[in-house]
C-alpha cells in the first residue's frame, strides 16, 4: 500500500473513532482517537534529512497530547498508535524497524517525563511564560533523547543543518498545537481544532522537505552518472568511483572530519577521474599522469560552486589543516582501491604497499584509520 493510502486510511480511522465516541457521549475519547490518528499520519510523514534518515511530524502530535492528557491516556494512545505504524509500515519500502520503535517510544517517554517534571518543577503553574518554559523543555528533551537513541542504534543524524529546520519546525508546530488544544491557563483554548489549525504550517514544511528532498536526490543521481563516465569510456575499472566515495566516508567517519568535510571528500571521490575524459585518447597517448587528470578535474568542479570544494580536495590545493587531511584521504583511497581491485592485490598487502610508498607519500594516521576500517569490514 502507497504512503498515500496509509494516510488517508489513518485519517479515516481517526475521525470513525472520533464520531463513535462523540456519539456514546466522551470528548476526551473522540479527541484522543484523532490525535492517535495524527501521530500514525506523522510517521508517515516525515521531514526527510541529507543522510537519509528523517525527523517525524508525530512528535508534535506527542507535545499535544502530554500536556492535554492523562499519563495513562497519554502511553495508550502512543503505544497504541507507533505499533499501528510497525504493523502497517512492515514490508513496505521504507519499512517502520524495531530499531526505529523503540527510539520513538524513547522519545515519546521523554515527552511525558519533561512535562511532568516541568510541572512539578514550576508547581503548576499556568502563566504564559510557565506554558512556554514546559513546552519548549519537552521539545529540547525530545531533541536530545532523539540524538542518543539514534547515535546508539545507528539510524543516522537528525542534527545537521536541515536537521535543525526540521527540528525547530515541528517543536514550534508541537507548542502552538499543544496551546491551541488547552489554551493557557483555563483561557484561549479552541478544542480540537487547535491542534488541526496549527497542523497546518507543519505540513507546509513536510512539503517543502518533500520538494528538497526530491532535489537533493536528482543532484545526486547526476553527479553518480557523472561518476560512470571515465568508466563507460573504459579509463578507469567498474565501480572504482563509488567504491571510493563509500571508502572515503568511512575514513572521515573514522578520523573525526566534520560533516561538511566528509560530504566534500564523497563528492570529490565520486568526481575524481571525470576530467580524464578531456584528455586524449590513452590508446593513442599512453596511460595520463594523476597529476594532470587531478588537475584538470578540479578546474572543472571549481567551475561549479557547490562542487568547488572538491575540486580543492581532488586538485590537492588545500591550505587548511582539516582539508589537507581530506587531500590525503582520497589519494589513499582511490590507491587502495587501484590495487586491490584492479590489481588483485589482498587489503594486507596493499596497505604494506602504501606504507612502502618513498617520500612519504601518504599519512600514516590516515593508513592506520584505514587499516581499522578495513579490518572491520573484512570480520563482518
Amino acid at each position: 500500500m502507497s504512503r498515500r493510502a496509509l494516510v488517508a486510511v489513518a485519517g479515516v480511522l481517526g475521525l470513525a473513532g472520533a464520531s463513535v465516541a462523540h456519539l456514546a457521549g466522551s470528548v476526551t475519547a473522540g479527541e484522543l482517537a484523532l490525535l492517535a490518528a495524527g501521530i500514525v499520519v506523522g510517521e508517515l510523514l516525515v521531514l526527510r534529512l541529507e543522510d537519509g534518515s528523517a525527523v517525524p511530524l508525530s512528535f508534535a502530535v506527542m507535545i499535544v497530547l502530554a500536556a492535554s492528557f492523562e499519563p495513562n491516556e497519554y502511553v495508550i494512545t502512543v503505544l497504541a498508535a507507533e505499533l499501528t505504524v510497525f504493523v502497517l509500515r512492515t514490508g513496505a519500502r521504507d519499512r517502520f524497524t524495531a530499531e526505529m520503535l523503540v527510539a520513538r517510544v524513547a522519545v515519546a517517554a521523554a515527552t511525558l517525563g519533561a512535562y511532568r517534571g516541568m510541572q512539578q518543577l514550576l508547581d503548576g503553574r499556568e502563566t504564559v511564560a510557565a506554558t512556554l518554559a514546559t513546552l519548549g523543555a519537552v521539545a529540547l528533551a525530545q531533541l536530545a533523547v532523539d540524538l542518543v537513541a539514534r547515535a546508539v542504534l545507528r539510524l543516522g543524524h537528525s542534527w545537521t543543518p536541515r536537521g535543525r529546520l526540521a527540528w525547530l519546525a515541528v517543536a514550534s508546530s508541537g507548542m502552538l498545537m499543544a496551546i491551541g488544544l488547552r489554551g493557557v491557563d483555563g483561557r484561549g483554548d479552541v478544542g480540537i481544532w487547535g491542534p488541526l489549525l496549527f497542523s497546518t504550517p507543519l505540513l507546509a514544511a513536510w512539503y517543502a522537505f518533500e520538494r528538497l528532498d526530491a532535489a537533493t536526490r536528482a543532484y545526486r543521481q547526476t553527479i553518480e552518472s557523472l561518476a560512470m563516465a571515465p568508466e563507460f569510456g573504459g579509463l578507469v575499472i567498474p565501480g572504482h568511483a563509488q567504491r571510493v566515495a563509500s571508502l572515503v566516508v568511512r575514513l572521515g567517519e573514522e578520523l573525526g572530519l566534520p560533516r561538511k568535510e566528509i560530504e566534500d571528500l564523497e563528492m570529490a571521490a565520486l568526481l575524481h577521474h571525470l576530467g580524464q575524459v578531456t584528455l586524449d585518447d590513452p590508446e593513442v597517448s599512453g596511460r595520463p599522469d594523476p597529476q594532470e587528470v587531478a588537475g584538470v578535474t578540479g578546474r572543472m568542479l571549481r567551475e561549479i560552486r557547490p562542487l568547488a570544494a572538491a575540486g580543492d580536495i581532488v586538485s590537492g590545493e588545500a591550505d587548511e589543516p582539516r582539508r589537507r587531511l581530506a587531500v590525503q584521504v582520497l589519494r589513499v583511497a582511490s590507491d587502495f582501491d587501484d590495487l586491490t581491485a584492479s590489481g588483485g592485490t589482498p587489503w594486507l598487502d596493499a596497505i604494506e604497499a602504501l606504507r612502502s610508498a618513498p617520500g612519504f607519500a601518504y599519512e600514516r594516521r590516515v593508513l592506520a584509520a584505514l587499516e581499522r576500517v578495513v579490518s572491520r569490514s573484512a570480520g563482518s
